[in-house]
């Protein structure tokens, strides 16, 4: 538990570093708490959205041996039969009781995991279901830069990813194993893409594409939260915020 919460804490002095805060207090309280004190701060929403994301990134193919929408209809089964719904549970325990829910009845070694359509504003009003490999061939520590890009294009912001040279050579083994096979790109559990290899890619680069439902500017902070989030580590356990407070700057006499 020390462990975790000392990571916890580089991991987050990494992002507020990113954030751009300046003399940031960052400390550990009793054997199970963080507090995170950020001086003059001007968007708290952004910062704790930072703070609280776990950017565990996952690349995982997609499972073709169920059709999506036998997997769609398995997920409102299990839906009606557990009462579960996103408007009342959070994502992390959602997905837990689906899959657990449906486990039997889904292709050996998958897992069921959700994307949200791109003209929706929320996963809630319009989630899809992806079946993957449990198997993760390829994950984010062996990313070596995250930064935001422009599909000139469509004038649609992006994260590009590049991997060391450990993880450029996983990306590439499994891309050139898989070419006509789909790889879903999983951040947080969170289907973000799931795109179809063309071909080999040898050189480590990939792309978190973030749909066009919303804004240029809604799609850049988003692009521009992950990209931080990935460059400055993975949480190694998901955070729940407790508390927050909010100090002025006038002094009492």
């Amino acid at each position: 538990k020390k462990r975790t919460i000392d990571q916890s804490i580089e991991t987050i002095r990494n992002r507020i570093d990113e954030f751009g805060v300046s003399e940031p207090s960052i400390t550990a309280q009793g054997d199970n708490r963080i507090l995170v004190q950020l001086p003059g701060i001007q968007d708290s929403t952004k910062a704790k959205e930072l703070i609280n994301r776990t950017a565990r990134l996952e690349f995982r193919m997609v499972d073709t041996a169920m059709p999506a929408a036998q997997a769609a209809a398995l997920v409102a089964e299990a839906e009606k039969a557990g009462n579960y719904s996103l408007k009342t549970m959070k994502y992390s325990e959602y997905i837990k009781k689906i899959n657990e829910a449906i486990k039997s009845k889904l292709p050996p070694h998958t897992i069921v995991l959700f994307g949200k359509n791109e003209n929706a504003m929320t996963m809630e009003a319009g989630k899809v279901p992806y079946v993957l490999k449990d198997e993760v061939p390829v994950a984010g520590d062996s990313l070596k830069d995250a930064y935001v890009g422009i599909n000139h294009d469509y004038n649609e912001p992006y994260v590009s990813l590049s991997f060391n040279a450990e993880g450029a050579n996983k990306f590439g083994r499994v891309t050139g194993e898989n070419v006509g096979h789909n790889m879903a790109i999983v951040l947080d559990n969170v289907v973000y893409s799931a795109p179809n290899i063309r071909q080999k890619i040898p050189n480590g680069q990939a792309q978190i594409t973030l749909g066009s439902g919303r804004g240029y500017q809604a799609l850049m902070e988003e692009a521009k939260t992950i990209s931080m989030a990935l460059r400055a580590g993975a949480l190694p356990a998901a955070l729940e915020q407790l508390e927050e407070r909010t100090v002025g700057p006038t002094l009492g006499m």
